[in-house]
């Protein structure tokens, strides 16, 4: 039985990384213009502040210059009423936290997204009931990571900070922790104190 599980679990994951049914894109920094869908080079705002400041708007970013095929996914921060081209690109890695201000794209994710938190009322649950770990189907994944795990994109419920959600297989189980930059360190924000981002009709 506890082989099944096991099984079970790496299915699972296998089927969540090749299954993109979400429909997104990257855009280099340089080129990304307005977050009017109406526009061209249109990329998703995911939070209008950082940290709770509202002076800023947030986005997902990712490296764009690795030679190993490798993924890597933080948070971009922009101050308001300034170009996207002046974003920065925060990347939490190995305990620290990696600022870039080249060579790096920003999501434009359509048709829409949502943030799902676990046992939100009114919404579907996209999280194990009761369990310490949250995968979804229908989730995007950016990976793969340093160890060829997919990544996806969290948002930590009390600071409301991006970063990256990555999966850990402990015994039959998949154990999510999201991953996030601040203040010059990598925050590890363990389930239930994060939210996912799904597919969603609901645009911030």
């Amino acid at each position: 039985m506890k082989y099944m599980n096991f099984s079970v679990a790496i299915t699972l994951i296998c089927v969540t990384f090749s299954s993109q049914s979400w429909a997104v894109t990257w855009v280099n920094k340089n080129v990304a213009q307005s977050t009017s869908m109406a526009k061209n080079h249109y990329v998703s705002m995911l939070v209008d502040h950082e940290f709770g400041d509202k002076n800023y708007q947030a986005y997902l970013c990712r490296e764009n210059d690795r030679s190993d095929g490798l993924t890597n996914v933080g948070k971009a921060i922009v101050r308001k009423g300034q170009p996207l081209s002046t974003a920065a690109c925060y990347i939490p890695w190995d305990g620290k936290e990696y600022k870039r201000t080249e060579n790096f794209d920003l999501l434009d994710a359509r048709p829409g997204f949502k943030w799902v938190f676990p046992q939100q009322s009114g919404q579907t649950n996209y999280f194990s009931n009761g369990s310490a770990y949250d995968i979804h189907l229908d989730s995007y994944s950016f990976g793969p990571d340093r160890i060829g795990s997919p990544i996806f994109a969290c948002m930590d419920g009390r600071t409301g900070t991006l970063g990256k959600l990555l999966y850990t297989q402990i015994g039959s189980d998949l154990i999510g922790k999201c991953y996030v930059p601040m203040g010059g360190r990598e925050h590890v924000v363990v389930y239930p104190n994060y939210a996912k981002l799904v597919p969603g009709p609901t645009h911030p």
